[in-house]
């Protein structure tokens, strides 16, 4: 019997181990369409007053045949304006209308249409950005990846 306290501590941790794991093999990192969607709609929720896409204070008069990478250029212009702090000049290349070949901005063939370029992803890790995230962002509907850490002092809201 003197081992009854190691036992029913091993126990104890065993069940809780189990527990544990249990827990975690359930929960999932990954956002579901429907939250995907969610999160698409709120970002832009400013943008439904009229009816309209982009509102006409953001819209620019730019010659792009693409209609998947004007909201990108949209988005894109929005981002830089926001960006208060370029020292290694990331960005400067981030003029006229053809985004893909932005800095650190990736075009792919669209998933539902192999024949229209879209903006993919975008890589500013590292780039010793500083400013925030504006609501365009929400306008880059085909973004599979959007890697920004590592810089200093993004800010996902308006400074």
């Amino acid at each position: 019997m003197a081992n009854l306290p190691f036992l029913q501590a091993f126990g104890c941790f065993l069940f809780s181990s189990l527990l544990f794991s249990s827990c975690l093999s359930t929960l999932s990192y990954a956002i579901s369409d429907s939250e995907a969607f969610f999160i698409s709609r709120r970002q832009l929720l400013h943008f439904q007053e009229k009816g309209e896409d982009v509102p006409a204070e953001i819209k620019y008069d730019v010659n792009i045949t693409n209609e998947r990478l004007k909201p990108a250029y949209v988005a894109l212009q929005a981002w830089k304006k926001a960006i208060y702090s370029d020292p290694s000049g990331i960005t400067d290349n981030w003029v006229g209308p053809d985004v893909c070949s932005y800095n650190g901005v990736f075009c792919a063939p669209a998933l539902d249409d192999p024949k229209v370029q879209v903006v993919a992803g975008i890589d500013l890790n590292n780039a010793d950005i500083a400013g925030y995230l504006p609501p365009e962002l929400g306008l880059l509907k085909d973004l599979a990846l959007f890697h920004i850490n590592s810089n200093s002092g993004a800010q996902m809201a308006r400074p």
